[in-house]
């Protein structure tokens, strides 16, 4: 059955539904990660964290009253990274780290953490440097292939468009073809690749003064 869906700015009470959703979507990610899937605290803790940042650039896909895709779309991630530490979000991670709340050890710590490191020196070089990101976007696998993402990217560049943003890059496994046809049809180019401890990320960046989107 098609069921319609309407694309909207995201609430804070979506936020354990965004964070089941990624759990779901890169299920294969987080176990690379974490070894076992994590406590849902987890999740929800980093989404909160990217919701509070920046709340206007949390877009959600809703059917009725179910979030079935998402999109987090930052002018300015480093704003994202202040925040963890400015807002307290840090030692609250250790501190349910450290009880047991996410249900992980130190190992999954230091994977996490050197694969931050690796996405820090990409975005150092000038040539791939952008504040503005899609940082994140899934859509419900029983909803896939009805155009949820590219309603959700359409969303994300008015809002970059609003906020002036001049530059948006993107990551994507090189394999996911699905989704770089989407990027590519909203305007993304491939830029270039970094790595991560599970392999090669497809670079793609968009220059929003061509947008003709």
């Amino acid at each position: 059955m098609n069921r319609a869906y309407r694309v909207e700015a995201a609430r804070a009470a979506d936020i354990p539904a965004i964070a089941a959703l990624f759990t779901v979507s890169f299920a294969a990610s987080v176990l690379h990660h974490c070894g076992r899937l994590p406590a849902p605290q987890a999740m929800q803790d980093v989404f909160a964290l990217v919701y509070e940042a920046e709340p206007a650039a949390a877009i959600v896909a809703r059917a009725g009253d179910e979030v079935v895709g998402y999109c987090f779309a930052p002018t300015a991630l480093p704003r994202l990274w202040l925040r963890a530490v400015t807002g307290g979000h840090v030692f609250k991670w250790a501190w349910r780290w450290l009880t047991g709340r996410y249900g992980f050890g130190l190992h999954p710590v230091k994977v996490i953490l050197l694969n931050k490191l690796a996405f820090l020196r990409s975005a150092a070089a000038p040539t791939k440097a952008a504040s503005a990101r899609i940082l994140s976007i899934a859509v419900a696998p029983s909803w896939r292939g009805r155009g949820l993402a590219r309603a959700m990217m359409a969303a994300a560049l008015a809002y970059f468009r609003d906020r002036k943003a001049a530059r948006v890059r993107l990551e994507v496994r090189p394999d996911n073809a699905p989704a770089i046809r989407v990027y590519e049809d909203c305007g993304f180019a491939a830029a270039g690749f970094t790595h991560d401890s599970q392999g090669p990320w497809l670079i793609m960046m968009k220059e929003m003064g061509r947008d003709h989107v």
